[in-house]
């Protein structure tokens, strides 16, 4: 048995005069045994730090959100509790277009048909006198207002056929049914579409995903044009009474915020407006049609002021001859469509005379040319889209990037 084991002298000479002692356990220790338990406690250690390396990569990575234009905003719970205010602003700024559009701007002047274009008639590929329109830039899609269908028709981008939201059961009175539908918004989560049943003189509230969740809003008014803020209140164009209207949740009654004092053309008058626009300071922009003028009511104003006006100018009358559409770029130019000319213009701030910026003067089929335009409003990328009501269609001017 002593064969096996290893004898450890440590320097010490032994003599035949003395006799041979047996080594201490300590002595017989295994130094090779002790290298390899030092070696696999140094291996521990490594791996154990390579592990804890690796762990805290992942981790740092984790916490470094990449956001990309379109991207949805993800954030682990300590991300959010040390830069909620990053996140905000990043969220914000990713749902403004990505290009700011401003005097400079100009789109290409031959459009793309994003809906109907086969012709009048209520067929799912086809519209009937569309008015208004909403765009969802979330899932690319349009919302319209299929005026003499009685319906509301959602179409997503490059679909052959629209899908009816809302109404298309014939005319009507019933929760079911509409009558010449005139404008259509989203509401801010974006569950439900807000119409101006105008024909009903009602505004009613119907949810994306329940057809049959349905409910009146207001009654008794001539609706004409909607509009919603950052705070979801309600703006109505009420082109019998002459004013705007501004209703906030739970509010029983609306609160005039732009005429109604009677039908004129006092600056605090109008007469019939139709489309409104409000900007992110809540400013109103009202299309006063009878007026021939583009009027703008402040916060809390009591009195409104011209922005684009044909009446007080005769060289520019039938440039701005009853004003059917109106929106307002992050500038503060004014874009118009009328029912006298057949293309688009653009007023800028201070300016007395409206700029063609699509469309031309006479009134045309052709990819760009537009028939009796409409509603209008940008997507997020700053291209235009256009309600070409004439030709039965709703066309996109994409922005000119050269």
């Amino acid at each position: 048995m002593e064969s096996n084991k290893v004898n450890v002298y440590n320097g010490v000479h032994l003599t035949n005069a003395a006799p041979r002692q047996r080594a201490t356990p300590s002595a017989y220790y295994d130094t090779g045994k002790l290298t390899r338990v030092l070696f696999s406690i140094l291996v521990l250690i490594l791996s154990l730090a390579v592990l804890a390396i690796a762990l805290l990569t992942k981790k740092i990575n984790e916490e470094n959100i990449s956001i990309s234009e379109g991207s949805i905003i993800e954030a682990t719970t300590t991300t959010e509790m040390i830069i909620p205010d990053m996140i905000e602003i990043t969220t914000k700024e990713l749902l403004m277009p990505s290009v700011i559009i401003n005097t400079d701007t100009k789109w290409k002047q031959n459009a793309i048909t994003v809906a109907g274009g086969y012709g009048r008639g209520n067929k799912l590929n086809q519209l009937n006198d569309p008015y208004g329109i909403c765009i969802n830039d979330d899932d690319n899609s349009i919302y319209i207002a299929d005026r003499e269908n009685h319906r509301i028709v959602k179409w997503q981008s490059g679909a052959y056929n629209g899908e009816i939201v809302a109404g298309g059961n014939g005319r009507g009175s019933a929760i079911h049914q509409l009558n010449y539908p005139k404008d259509v918004i989203l509401d801010k989560g974006k569950n439900n579409i807000i119409i101006c049943d105008q024909g009903n003189s009602r505004i009613i509230r119907s949810s994306l995903q329940n057809s049959q969740n349905q409910r009146v809003l207001i009654v008794r008014i001539v609706c004409c044009s909607l509009a919603m803020d950052d705070n979801e209140d309600l703006y109505i164009s009420d082109w019998a009474k002459h004013q705007v209207i501004r209703w906030r949740q739970g509010d029983k009654e609306g609160k005039v915020v732009a005429g109604g004092n009677d039908k004129g053309n006092r600056f605090d008058q109008f007469n019939q407006p139709s489309s409104i626009f409000v900007d992110k300071y809540y400013s109103i922009y009202v299309a006063d049609c009878m007026n021939n003028r583009v009027m703008k009511w402040s916060k809390n104003a009591t009195i409104g002021i011209p922005v684009a006006h044909g009446q007080l100018i005769n060289a520019n009358l039938s440039s701005l001859l009853r004003p059917n559409s109106v929106i307002v770029d992050h500038m503060g130019n004014i874009y118009m469509s009328n029912e006298r000319n057949h293309q688009i213009t653009r007023w800028s701030p201070g300016t007395t005379k409206g700029v063609p910026v699509v469309g031309g003067r006479n009134a045309g089929s052709k990819s760009m040319e537009l028939s009796y335009p409409f509603d209008l409003s940008f997507d997020r990328q700053g291209n235009l889209y256009v309600v070409d009501a004439g030709n039965d269609r709703i066309q996109k001017f994409i922005i000119d990037r050269d």
